[in-house]
C-alpha cells in the first residue's frame, strides 16, 4: 500500500488540530464568561499542566523519531522503552507539581482542579508516543481519527457540564475524559499486540534518553518562561488577576503559536534543516526572505490587536475583561518577538547549534524569574505584562543577534522598510483619531502594513519551496 502523500498527511493532522482548537476556544470563552475567578483558576491548573507534559516528553519524542526510522528494534520495544521513560519522568513531575502547590497554598477550590486538570496533561505524553508511531508508519490518518474523537469526548463534556452549571470539579473532568480515550485507544492496541515486545534494560533507556536530554533542557527553560508570570500572578495578585492576564494572553500567544508551530515547526524546519545539508546558498536566502516576510506579517496582527484591543476581548470575554483589554496593547509586542525568535530558532537548530540554544534559554528562564520576583509583587498585572515581553525581547535578541552575526538576515534596507510602514500606520491610526474618524484611520493605516507583506511575498526567491505562499 502506498504511503499517502505529504500534503494528505498534513491535512489530515490540521483538521484534527482545527477541530480541537474550535472547541477548546469555545470551551474556554464560555468558561471565561460564566466567571472570571473559575477561568483564572483553570488556566492556573493548565498552565501547570502544560509544564508537567512539556517536562515529561519533549525531545524524547524527537528521539523517538530517529529509533524507530533506524529499524534497529520493533516499533513495539522502542514504544515500550519509551514510554517507561515517560513514565518515570510523569511521576517525578507530578510530585513537584504537587509539592509547587500546596507551597504556595492553593486553596480548595483552586488545588483539586490543578491536581485534576495538571495530571491528565502530564499523561497526554502516553498517547502522543502513539501518535509519533503512527506519523513514522504513514498513519496520520489513525492520529487525526483519535485526535478528533478524544477532543469531541472531553471539551464535548466540557462544554456540556458549563451549559448544565456544573461545579469547578465537576467541569475539570473534561481533560480527564480526553485523555482517557486516548489511553484507553492505546492500551486497546497494545492488548491486541498490534506491537511486538522485546527485551530491554535500564542501560538501553538511558541510552535512548540522554542523546535527547539537551532538548529537554530547552523544552523545561521555554514552557517555564513562558509560564511562571501567571504562579507569581496568582499569588500576588489572586485569581482575577491571572483570569485577566490569560484572557488577553490566549489571543497573542495563539498568533504566535499558530506560525510557530504550523508554518515554522511543520513546514519550514525540514525545509531549512535539508537545506543546510545540501546547499547553503538556498539556505541562506531562504532564511532573509522568512525573516523579511516574518517581521513584516507581524506588524498588521499587532496593529488590530492593539487598537482594537477592547472591541476584541469584549466581544469575545464580555465586559468582565477590562484590565484584558487595557494591558492588550502592551502584551502584543510579543508577536513580533516570537516571530522572529521561533524563525532564529529553528535556522540555529538547523545549523545544529542545540547546546547554544540551551544556554539562551536558561538565560531567558533566569532573566523573566528575576523580573517576576521584582515587578508583580509592585505592580501585579502590569508587572506580569512587562516581565513576559521584556524577556520574550531578550530572548529574541540572543537568536536573532546570533543569526544575524552568522547568516547576516537583516539589511538596513529591510529594518528602514518596516520602521516606515509602522511609523505610517500608526501616523495614520493617530490622525484619524483626531479628526474623529477613528475607523476610517485605522483601516487607512492598515495598508501600508498589508502592502508591505504583499511587496515582500511576491520576492520570494524562486529556489524556495514556498511555505509561505
Amino acid at each position: 500500500m502506498k504511503p499517502p502523500g505529504i500534503l494528505r498527511k498534513l491535512g489530515y493532522l490540521l483538521a484534527a488540530g482545527w477541530f480541537r482548537d474550535v472547541l477548546q476556544a469555545a470551551f474556554l470563552l464560555l468558561l471565561a464568561r460564566r466567571s472570571t475567578g473559575m477561568f483564572g483558576n483553570f488556566m492556573l491548573a493548565m498552565g501547570l499542566g502544560q509544564i508537567l507534559l512539556f517536562t515529561t516528553e519533549f525531545g524524547i519524542n524527537q528521539h523517538f523519531t530517529v529509533l524507530l526510522t533506524r529499524g534497529r528494534l520493533s516499533p513495539g520495544a522502542i514504544f515500550r522503552q519509551i514510554s517507561a521513560i515517560k513514565a518515570a519522568l510523569f511521576f517525578l513531575g507530578l510530585a513537584a507539581m504537587a509539592g509547587f502547590s500546596l507551597w504556595q497554598s492553593y486553596g480548595p477550590e483552586l488545588l483539586p482542579v490543578v491536581l485534576i486538570v495538571g495530571t491528565s496533561f502530564g499523561l497526554d505524553a502516553q498517547v502522543n508516543s502513539f501518535y509519533v508511531l503512527c506519523r513514522v508508519l504513514h498513519r496520520q490518518d489513525v492520529e487525526g481519527r483519535l485526535r478528533g474523537v478524544a477532543a469531541l469526548a472531553g471539551y464535548g463534556y466540557g462544554l456540556a457540564a458549563l451549559l448544565l452549571g456544573a461545579g469547578p470539579l465537576a467541569v475539570a473532568l473534561f481533560k480527564p475524559v480526553e485523555t482517557a480515550v486516548g489511553l484507553l485507544f492505546v492500551a486497546r492496541v497494545l492488548i491486541r499486540k498490534r506491537l511486538r515486545s522485546a527485551a530491554w534494560t535500564l542501560t538501553s533507556l538511558w541510552e535512548n534518553w540522554r542523546e535527547g536530554i539537551v532538548f529537554t533542557v530547552m523544552a523545561v527553560a521555554a514552557i517555564l518562561y513562558n509560564k511562571i508570570n501567571i504562579f507569581f500572578l496568582q499569588r500576588y495578585g489572586g485569581t482575577e488577576a491571572v483570569a485577566q492576564y490569560s484572557a488577553t494572553w490566549q489571543l497573542v500567544d495563539g498568533v504566535s503559536v499558530l506560525v510557530s508551530s504550523l508554518l515554522l515547526g511543520s513546514v519550514l524546519f525540514p525545509l531549512l534543516a535539508r537545506l543546510w545539508s545540501r546547499d547553503r546558498a538556498v539556505f541562506l536566502n531562504t532564511a532573509r526572505f522568512q525573516a523579511a516576510f516574518l517581521s513584516a506579517a507581524a506588524l498588521p496582527a499587532m496593529f488590530v490587536l492593539a487598537l482594537q484591543s477592547d472591541f476584541i476581548l469584549g466581544l469575545a470575554y464580555g465586559p468582565a475583561y477590562a484590565e484584558a483589554a487595557r494591558i492588550q496593547p502592551q502584551l502584543v509586542l510579543c508577536i513580533l518577538f516570537a516571530f522572529v525568535h521561533n524563525l532564529a530558532y529553528y535556522l540555529l537548530l538547523s545549523m545544529g547549534r542545540q547546546r547554544l540554544l540551551a544556554v539562551f534559554f536558561l538565560a531567558g528562564l533566569a532573566l523573566n524569574a528575576g523580573l517576576c520576583l521584582w515587578a508583580i509583587p509592585r505592580w501585579q498585572l502590569d508587572g506580569a505584562v512587562w516581565s513576559i515581553v521584556l524577556t520574550k525581547g531578550f530572548m529574541a535578541l540572543l537568536t536573532l543577534g546570533s543569526c544575524q552575526r552568522l547568516l547576516g538576515l537583516f539589511s538596513w534596507a529591510a529594518v528602514l522598510r518596516l520602521a516606515l510602514a509602522a511609523a505610517g500606520a500608526w501616523s495614520l491610526a493617530w490622525g484619524g483619531r483626531e479628526l474623529g474618524l477613528e475607523l476610517a484611520g485605522q483601516a487607512a493605516g492598515l495598508l501600508p502594513l498589508l502592502g508591505l507583506v504583499w511587496w515582500i511575498a511576491k520576492r520570494r526567491p524562486h529556489t524556495e519551496a514556498a511555505p509561505c505562499g
